[in-house]
C-alpha cells in the first residue's frame, strides 16, 4: 500500500515536471524576437532540465504550506484579536479567554472550510498528467485519485499544525490546536464523499458524470450568506456558544465518516469515467460536432433578438443573449452578495445607532449625511459617530485602506470580472468559425467588433465594480464620513475605472495574440507572459499608498490613454495576429 502510493506520486510529479519544462520551453520560443532563433534542442537539454526540476521542487514544497499557513493563521488572527476586544469591552461575562478565542475560531473555520468545498472537485478534475496517466499509460484511476487526495490531506493537516503555533501563542487551548486538523480532515471527506454520491447517481441514471452548475451556485450563495451574517454578529457584540460550535463540528465529523464510506464505495470504472466525462476537450468537441446534432441545435436555438440590430451589432447581442448564463451570471452573483453584506451591515449600524441614541436621532443622522453624500460636504452629525460597537477597530483598518491603498479593489474586481471567460467564449462559439472568411479579418471590420465587444464587456463589469463602490463608501459613512468634499463620488469612481483598464486588457490581449487553439488550450507564450507581467503588477501596485483624490485622477486620465494606445496597438497588429492556431 505504502510503495503504491509513493509509486503513483513519483509518476505525477515526474510527469508534472515534464509537462511544465515542455511548456517553459514552448513559451521561450514564441517570445518575441528572440523565440525563433531558440533550437530545439531545448526540449533534450539535459542541464536546463536539473534546473527547472530543483525550482519545481521548491516550487511544490512551498506551494505545499503556504495556502494552508496562511488561510488558518489569519483566522487565528482575527479571532485572537476579536477575543482581546470582546474581553477589553467586557461583551464576554461568564466565558474565559480560551473558550472565547475556540468560539471564534471553529465558527470562522468552519465557514472557511465550507467555502473550500466549493473548491473540492480536483478529485475528478481531468488535468493532464491524469489524462496521461490513466487513459494513456492505464494507470487504475481510483488508485490514482485516492493517493492525490491522500496526499493532500496529509498537506492539509501538516499546514494546518504549524499555523496552529499562532493559536497556541494566543491562548488556544491545547485541544483546538490538534483539533481542526482532524475537523479539516473530515470536512473535506464529506465533499468527496458527496461528490461521489453525486457522480454515483448520475451514473445509475446513464448521464454524464459532470458537476451540476445549479449546485455550485446554490454552494456559493449559502457560503456567503453567512460572511455578512458573522459580521453582524461581531458588529452587534455577540457570538456563538463553544457547546454549539462543538456539537456542530461533531455533525461534520459524522459526516465525514459518511463521505469516507462513500468515497471507498466508489470503484475503479466510475473514477474513469467521471476523469473521462470532466475532459474539457470533450466538452469543446460538442461545439464542433456537425449542424444536425443535439447540442449545435440546442446552441442554434436558444435565444432571439429583439429590434433592429445588424451585422456585428446583431452578432454581438446574440451572442450575449445565447451565453447570458455564462456571461452574466457570474458579475449578477458578486453584485448580489456585495449588495446583501451593504444591506446587513445597514441594517447592524441603524439598529445598534438607534438601540443607544433613538429612533429620531438616527434618522436625522441619517437623512443628514445622505444629503451631504449629495451635496459633496463633509460628516455633519449632531451625535457623534458610532465608535463603541464591537470591531469599530476592524472598520477603521478598511477605512484606511479605502482612503489610502484604494488600489485594493483590483483584487475582488479581478475575482469578478469576466472578460477572460468572455473572450474564450467568443472564440469557441464565434470567432474560430468567423476566422476562415478573409472579410472577417480587415482592419475596420475587427475595429468595429472589438468596440462593440469593449462597450459590453463593460457594461457587464460595470455591476460589481459599483457595488464595490458602495461597500467602500459605506465604511467611509460609518467610520466618520468623507474627509474631503466629494470622497464618496471619487470612491465610487476608482473601482469603476480600474474595471474599464481590466475589461481593456483582458480583450486587448485577445485580439493581439489570439492564444487559444482549436482544443481551447492556451498556447501562446507571448500572452502567458503578459498575462504573468500583468498579474505581477497588479500585486504590486496594490500595495501603494495613494490619496483617493490623486488615484482618482490618475487612473481617470491613465484609463483613457491606455484605452487609446489599446485601440491603436489592436488596431495595428490584430490583423495579423487574429487568426486560427491548431
Amino acid at each position: 500500500m505504502r510503495n503504491t502510493f509513493i509509486n503513483t506520486l513519483t509518476k505525477v510529479n515526474h510527469l508534472r515536471s515534464i509537462i511544465g519544462y515542455n511548456g517553459l520551453v514552448y513559451a521561450l520560443k514564441k517570445l518575441p524576437l528572440i523565440g525563433k532563433h531558440l533550437p530545439d534542442r531545448l526540449y533534450g537539454l539535459t542541464a536546463l532540465k536539473i534546473i527547472y526540476w530543483v525550482f519545481h521542487i521548491i516550487k511544490e514544497v512551498s506551494m505545499l504550506f503556504i495556502g494552508k499557513i496562511f488561510g488558518l493563521g489569519m483566522i487565528y488572527l482575527i479571532a485572537l484579536f476579536l477575543k482581546n476586544e470582546y474581553i477589553g469591552h467586557e461583551m464576554a461575562e461568564g466565558i474565559s479567554g480560551p473558550n472565547l478565542f475556540a468560539s471564534f475560531a471553529l465558527f470562522m473555520f468552519i465557514i472557511y472550510a465550507l467555502f473550500g468545498l466549493l473548491l473540492n472537485t480536483r478529485l475528478f478534475k481531468c488535468t493532464t498528467e491524469k489524462e496521461y496517466l490513466v487513459f494513456m499509460l492505464r494507470m487504475n484511476p481510483r488508485t490514482l485519485n485516492n493517493s492525490l487526495f491522500i496526499f493532500d490531506l496529509g498537506k492539509l493537516v501538516i499546514g494546518y499544525l504549524i499555523a496552529g503555533i499562532v493559536a497556541i501563542i494566543g491562548g488556544a487551548p491545547v485541544w483546538l490546536w490538534l483539533g481542526i486538523p482532524v475537523l479539516a480532515v473530515c470536512i473535506k471527506l464529506f465533499g468527496a464523499g458527496a461528490l461521489a454520491a453525486f457522480y454515483k447517481s448520475k451514473s445509475k441514471r446513464n448521464k454524464l458524470l459532470k458537476g451540476s452548475t445549479w449546485g455550485l451556485i446554490v454552494r456559493l450563495l449559502f457560503v456567503f450568506m453567512l460572511l455578512p451574517v458573522f459580521m453582524v454578529m461581531v458588529i452587534n457584540g455577540y457570538y456563538v456558544p463553544l457547546q454549539y460550535m462543538l456539537i456542530v463540528a461533531a455533525v461534520f465529523v459524522l459526516l465525514g465518516v459518511w463521505g469516507f464510506f462513500e468515497l471507498a464505495g466508489f470503484d475503479a470504472n466510475l473514477h474513469r469515467r467521471a476523469l473521462r466525462d470532466n475532459i474539457v476537450r470533450k466538452e469543446i468537441e460538442h461545439y464542433r460536432e456537425p449542424v444536425n446534432t443535439k447540442q449545435f441545435k440546442r446552441l442554434k436555438a436558444t435565444g432571439t433578438i429583439k429590434g433592429d440590430k445588424k451585422g456585428f451589432e446583431y452578432l454581438n447581442a446574440l451572442f450575449v443573449r445565447r451565453h447570458r448564463t455564462m456571461l452574466v451570471l457570474k458579475a449578477v452573483i458578486f453584485t448580489i452578495v456585495v449588495l446583501l453584506i451593504i444591506g446587513l451591515m445597514l441594517f447592524g449600524f441603524i439598529y445598534g445607532y438607534g438601540k443607544q441614541f433613538g429612533a429620531g436621532n438616527t434618522w436625522v443622522m441619517i437623512g443628514n449625511n445622505l444629503i451631504n453624500l449629495i451635496t459633496g460636504h463633509g460628516y455633519d452629525d449632531v451625535l457623534l459617530p458610532y465608535e463603541r460597537v464591537s470591531g469599530f477597530e476592524f472598520f477603521e483598518f478598511l477605512r484606511i485602506c479605502f482612503s489610502k491603498q484604494l488600489l485594493f479593489m483590483i483584487l475582488p474586481l479581478t475575482v469578478a470580472d469576466i472578460s477572460f471567460k468572455a473572450t474564450q467564449a467568443m472564440y469557441i462559439n464565434c470567432d474560430n468559425s468567423l476566422m476562415t472568411f478573409s472579410f472577417f479579418k480587415q482592419r475596420e471590420k475587427i475595429m468595429k467588433l472589438f468596440d462593440i465587444r469593449l462597450k459590453q464587456l463593460i457594461r457587464i463589469n460595470l455591476g460589481p465594480a459599483i457595488a464595490c463602490g458602495l461597500f467602500a463608501d459605506l465604511i467611509l459613512f460609518y467610520t466618520g464620513g468623507q474627509d474631503y468634499p466629494f470622497q464618496y463620488l471619487l470612491t465610487l469612481l476608482v473601482p469603476v475605472l480600474i474595471s474599464v483598464i481590466n475589461s481593456m486588457t483582458w480583450l486587448a490581449l485577445y485580439y493581439l495574440f489570439q492564444p487559444y487553439t482549436t482544443t481551447v488550450n492556451v498556447k501562446g507564450g507571448a500572452y502567458k507572459a503578459a498575462r504573468i507581467i500583468i498579474s505581477f503588477i497588479s500585486g504590486f501596485i496594490c500595495w501603494v499608498p495613494l490619496n483617493t483624490a490623486i488615484l482618482a485622477g490618475v487612473l481617470a486620465v491613465y484609463a483613457l490613454v491606455y484605452v487609446l494606445v489599446m485601440r491603436v496597438l489592436v488596431k495595428k497588429f490584430a490583423p495579423k495576429t487574429w487568426k486560427l492556431k491548431s
